[in-house]
């Protein structure tokens, strides 16, 4: 570009997206590049699919573009959401960009330009560390910080400090998942110094009506799921619920580093009855969970079949050498799958050693001083391992438990009611009490429940051969 239009562009983003980029930003994003010209902070709240990730992409090109030597430090809470959205984003349209692709280099953590790799540049670094947004010294730098309800406050302590040089910006953009924090703050009680952007997903074009309409049938208009993932408000914090939502989106947005050799291994499996139902398999390797397989009917068979595929190929994949707790919804059809994975391995012991199948029943009493039964105690056990916050001496500890980010899970976990008894005793609603509230049988959020359960395990170990 010629030097005229690179002074011409520096205070028209939104001109520079259409007539440089190709793109066509809608009211929503020209408002927020337009406020990148004359705010030095700009925080964004909005719901899920509004083109966030576009327009922060947009803004690292354009400040690149038009500015001489510029900064852009970048994060997000979690690999995925930095380098697959974000930075893929980036990607993007510089390579659909002919003359973008001729200035700028991309590499998967940097975005420079040419021939300036040390001092004019963008770069991607997760938020897992304070030191995330350290160091950036120069006239010109533009702060990208996506997702920014998940980002720990201490990444932006740095932040404020460079924000007092002139040509110095701030971009936050995230659904408002967390009732404390620098994001939310933002939004709040310091709003006053930020332009601060609200986005509907129920007003916005990218938002499709489908994704709207499934979510009202699902969870209700005056849920925190339809409050945070549709209509970009924070979350309330409802009476008689006894997890949060809070806790379960800081655990998705939790980065999870995977050990070569993991210390512990459960699959757990919550058995469809009938309806709409669904069998949810699902394994965790230590703190993280991943569903495995989901689906309606009642068929014990093809479900042992599956949890037995799942188990195998956890064994490959980990090079797994113990046993591993196969923890099974026992209630109803649920007993039918404990007797098939039993008599599989009656049949087959050297193929099936590491199957340590275990029946559990969901609202069965128990003896505790707190709970009133198993599916409180579960849910207990489940909470803890989502809170960050130590209790023995008030400090903050990492997540134990890693969801996958699942609009039913979560919803789930975070819509269970509870109650005290006679007795005093903290107990959980039934899944049968649940349906009658007209929600969804919590299929997913018990399978959760199997996987966090503490059981005592065999001891058998094999021999690990090539």
């Amino acid at each position: 570009m010629k030097n005229e239009h690179i002074l011409y562009y520096a205070d028209h983003p939104v001109e520079f997206v259409e007539d440089i980029i190709r793109a066509t930003p809608n009211s929503d994003q020209q408002d927020i590049l337009n406020s990148l010209v004359h705010n030095p902070m700009t925080s964004v709240r909005s719901g899920h699919g509004v083109g966030k990730s576009a327009v922060e992409a947009w803004a690292i090109i354009w400040f690149m573009m038009t500015r001489p030597f510029p900064k852009i430090p970048c994060t997000a809470p979690t690999q995925h959401q930095l380098f697959d959205i974000l930075w893929a984003e980036v990607s993007k349209w510089v390579r659909s960009n002919p003359a973008l692709e001729k200035e700028l280099i991309w590499t998967k953590s940097k975005l420079y330009m040419r021939g300036h790799p040390q001092e004019w540049f963008a770069v991607a670094r997760t938020s897992t560390k304070p030191d995330a947004l350290q160091g950036f010294h120069a006239e010109h730098v533009l702060y990208i910080i996506d997702e920014a309800s998940g980002v720990d406050d201490s990444v932006f302590e740095p932040v404020l400090g460079s924000l007092s040089t002139a040509g110095a910006r701030l971009l936050m953009c995230g659904n408002p998942t967390q009732l404390q924090g620098f994001f939310y703050d933002s939004h709040n009680k310091n709003r006053g110094s930020y332009k601060t952007f609200h986005i509907d997903g129920r007003k916005s074009p990218q938002v499709s009506q489908d994704f709207v309409d499934m979510i009202i049938d699902m969870y209700g208009e005056d849920s925190d799921i339809f409050r945070v993932r549709v209509a970009g408000e924070f979350p309330l914090q409802e009476d008689g619920v006894f997890i949060p939502l809070s806790l379960c989106e800081q655990s998705v947005m939790t980065e999870y580093s995977p050990r070569k050799s993991p210390n512990l291994l459960h699959i757990g499996a919550d058995i469809a009855r009938f309806g709409d139902d669904k069998t949810c398999i699902g394994y965790k390797v230590d703190e993280k969970v991943e569903f495995y397989r989901k689906r309606r009917g009642q068929d014990t068979m093809k479900t042992a079949d599956d949890i037995v595929a799942c188990g195998e190929m956890l064994v490959k994949k980990y090079r797994w050498t113990e046993t591993i707790p196969v923890k099974i919804d026992d209630g109803g059809v649920g007993g039918g799958v404990v007797d098939r994975l039993r008599q599989m391995k009656r049949n087959q012991p050297e193929r099936f050693w590491w199957l340590d199948v275990i029946p559990v029943k969901f609202g069965q009493r128990i003896k505790h001083k707190h709970y009133y039964d198993s599916t409180t105690y579960m849910m207990a056990i489940v909470k803890r391992l989502l809170s960050t916050y130590d209790e023995e001496d008030g400090t903050r500890k990492p997540c134990e438990l890693i969801l996958p980010d699942d609009n039913d899970l979560i919803a789930q976990l975070s819509t269970r009611q509870y109650e005290m008894t006679e007795t005093s005793k903290l107990r959980i609603e039934s899944k049968k009490d649940v349906k009658k509230r007209g929600q969804h049988s919590p299929d997913e959020a018990d399978c959760v429940l199997l996987l966090c359960l503490p059981v005592k395990t065999k001891s058998k170990k094999k021999a690990l051969t090539e």
